[in-house]
């Protein structure tokens, strides 16, 4: 692809191993202002591609901006999809964390119980064994329609969750977990038991392999009697981890802060995994979320010779007080290109860029409402058109954030798919990203509400002024225009520019009724 229509960086910079200098920025300039419609549309990807795949993305949406302006697609390399795939999907496939989640599931659905449709299954008659067969299907075809208890809700009230949460036995659930077989052994397989306490557990169950993983690692000194040494394991230190999980998961209920039975109890045992000894967001380190978002905050770093961001601001600043200004920008942000989006507006806020008639169109956006906010409240003014283009919630929550859709249809089964049930924003939101308390302190929180998943905009009774005055400021602001919000997927005969078939978190940029309907956006004056 030729340099005038992408920049690639690295940390938000140029380097020596990035093909874009500062030169190149310039060209690019160049190359916009002297487009006959003075329009630059400026692409920022999601975090969780390569350099060659935001190339080839680069390469498949040239032809549908090109028309309309000059397409500069930003490139930039997180390594957070390699990172996420491999730490995360250790952590999901370690066999006592699958032990863990099913013990989890069992001891909340006897205090929740369960209703779908018209079957409903009171607290008191939930089988674990049943429990057991349902985990043990979706492990071993881990399709949308086998994730256990999928479309069911609580048989009690969110008063009972609440209070069944302060009401949890902590005695009779160390009694349950030592006599469960499948936790015994797979506490025996952790590194470093001592021979004898591992023919203990597996006593009857067979031969015992030990895995030394860095999880497994993890949590063999997290279950260890022996501060410092791992493998004494302590049934009293498993069943204190289990009631944690579980008086989270039934205060989630509670509040209406779920999301679905299997994920919001894989998200509370990743969160009470501790990493270097805390929970605090360690997740969301160790996952490279945290660097990710950073990369989109350096690129805009003063130095204008370093940072491409604010190399791209500066040129056409320059370019600006010359005399030399842009009539329209557009701004496509696809998950956490929406991040790169605020950002980008907040550089220019005071600028001559800030008198440019503006406006952003968000795919997927991975961008909470609080900075969404900020921006809103703070850098809009050169906005004159908003649209977001987002799946609805069921399509969210069917959205496993591993496999591809079209394996599924083609018959193949991606092992994948159980490591986390529902779309990237629902696990960014679960345990990925922070809020900031009243003390504006950064707190690790179930739940975050992000602006591209439609349960933030929806429950307003759940997500109100009280708590949550920035979603609420938002919503308010998203329904004051219309055409500001697409749910995909949606109906047959929705107009021009409103149209997406979207199934995946992912695949924004690659369904044809979004694209076109980009390509109306970018056609129609502002």
């Amino acid at each position: 692809m030729d340099k005038l229509n992408y920049v690639h960086s690295r940390g938000g910079a140029f380097g020596p191993d990035t093909d874009t200098s500062a030169q190149d920025i310039a060209a690019a300039v160049e190359a916009a202002l002297a487009h006959k419609d003075g329009h630059l549309i400026l692409h920022f990807h999601g975090g969780l591609v390569s350099k060659q795949t935001g190339l080839d993305l680069a390469g498949k949406l040239l032809g549908t901006y090109e028309d309309a302006g000059h397409p500069l697609f930003f490139v930039w390399e997180s390594g957070f999809f390699e990172t996420l795939r491999n730490n995360f999907a250790e952590l999901a496939d370690e066999p006592v964390v699958k032990q863990l989640l099913r013990k989890v599931m069992e001891h909340a659905l006897k205090r929740l119980g369960s209703v779908s449709g018209t079957r409903s299954i009171a607290p008191a008659a939930v089988d674990a064994r049943q429990v057991r067969e349902a985990v043990d299907r979706f492990w071993a075809d881990p399709r949308p329609e086998n994730v256990p208890y999928r479309h069911e809700r609580p048989h009690v009230s969110e008063l009972q969750a609440r209070s069944s949460a302060g009401q949890v036995n902590e005695a009779e659930i160390q009694a349950d977990l030592e006599n469960d077989p499948e936790l015994r052994a797979a506490l025996a397989g952790l590194p470093g038991v001592p021979t004898q306490t591992r023919s203990s557990f597996a006593a009857g169950l067979g031969p015992v392999v030990e895995r030394d993983t860095p999880v497994a690692d993890i949590l063999s000194h997290e279950f260890s009697s022996r501060p410092g040494q791992r493998g004494f394991i302590a049934w009293f230190k498993v069943a204190a981890f289990v009631v944690a999980c579980l008086r989270r998961v039934l205060k989630r209920y509670a509040g209406a802060r779920d999301h679905g039975l299997y994920a919001t109890v894989l998200e509370e045992i990743t969160r009470e995994i501790k990493l270097g000894g805390s929970s605090l967001n360690q997740w969301g380190q160790a996952l490279q979320w945290n660097r990710m978002k950073q990369d989109t905050l350096d690129a805009f770093q003063p130095d204008a010779d370093r940072y491409v961001g604010t190399a791209l601001v500066h040129a056409l600043n320059q370019q600006a007080q010359a005399g030399r200004s842009l009539k329209r920008i557009s701004l496509i942000g696809h998950s956490t290109g929406a991040i790169y989006i605020a950002q980008w507006l907040k550089a220019c806020a005071g600028t001559p860029l800030a008198q440019v008639p503006t406006q952003v169109l968000f795919l997927a956006p991975a961008i909470t409402y609080s900075l969404f906010d900020q921006t809103l409240r703070q850098y809009w003014a050169p906005v004159k058109r908003f649209r977001m283009f987002a799946m609805t919630d069921e399509l969210e929550r069917d959205d496993q954030v591993w496999g591809e859709d079209h394996k599924l249809h083609e018959g193949e089964r991606d092992w994948r798919r159980f490591i986390y049930p529902s779309s990237l924003l629902y696990l960014v939101s679960g345990i990925l990203e922070t809020q900031a308390d009243a003390d504006g302190q950064e707190v690790d929180t179930a739940d975050t509400p992000l602006l591209g998943m439609e349960r933030f905009y929806r429950l307003a009774s759940v997500f109100d002024e009280a708590g949550f005055p920035a979603v609420v400021r938002t919503r308010q602001w998203l329904d004051a225009e219309p055409g500001r919000l697409v749910w995909s997927r949606t109906a047959e005969g929705t107009p021009a520019g409103l149209q997406s078939h979207s199934i995946d978190h992912g695949g924004f940029d690659n369904d044809e009724l979004t694209l076109a309907s980009l390509q109306h956006a970018l056609s129609q004056p502002l």
